[in-house]
């Protein structure tokens, strides 16, 4: 499904919107717990520091999405396993801090997509559409960051691994 087509189901589909909000909800605390680790484990303390702010963004926004949840009485999802779908396949590849980068660039990419659809449409409703303008600064340095800390052999080479998480996922970007 094209961003267009994603865009026009969470606008007309109610259970789709309510089920795409609670991915989101999965998708910031995984990627927060992902992020931390990989902080933890970084070579580079410079690339630590900025890892770590991006973990720390990625839990905020999950305490955003969280409150949409709240206000709407959308129960809460339970937390899986953070290597389902998408990473398990991107990872596949990810055997050094360059290559698991260069993911975190694409995987940052891919969301900016969508995140920027949803910024820009005065169609969705304002409570999603405030905390998506909020999420939308954030994700746009976490993409520049990752593309900072991968080289470009490492995004080119991860690239393959990210068209199969697309796939996967059933995304168009």
């Amino acid at each position: 499904m094209n961003t267009q087509e994603w865009l026009n189901k969470v606008l007309t589909d109610p259970e789709y919107k309510i089920h795409w909000l609670k991915r989101q909800f999965i998708g910031e605390v995984t990627a927060a717990d992902r992020i931390y680790k990989l902080a933890s484990a970084c070579p580079i303390p410079k690339f630590k520091k900025v890892l770590l702010k991006i973990a720390s963004d990625e839990l905020q926004h999950s305490l955003w999405v969280l409150d949409l949840l709240e206000n709407r009485d959308i129960p809460i999802p339970q937390i899986e396993s953070p290597e389902d779908r998408y990473w398990k396949v991107i990872l596949d590849d990810a055997d050094s801090f360059d290559k698991t980068a260069a993911a975190g660039y694409h995987a940052e990419h891919m969301r900016l997509v969508r995140i920027r659809a949803l910024a820009d449409c005065t169609k969705i409703d304002d409570d999603i559409r405030y905390v998506f303008k909020k999420i939308l600064p954030d994700e746009e340095f976490h993409e520049k960051a990752f593309a900072l800390m991968a080289s470009n052999k490492a995004i080119q080479e991860m690239a393959k691994n990210h068209e199969a998480g697309l796939e996967l996922l059933g995304l168009e970007i």
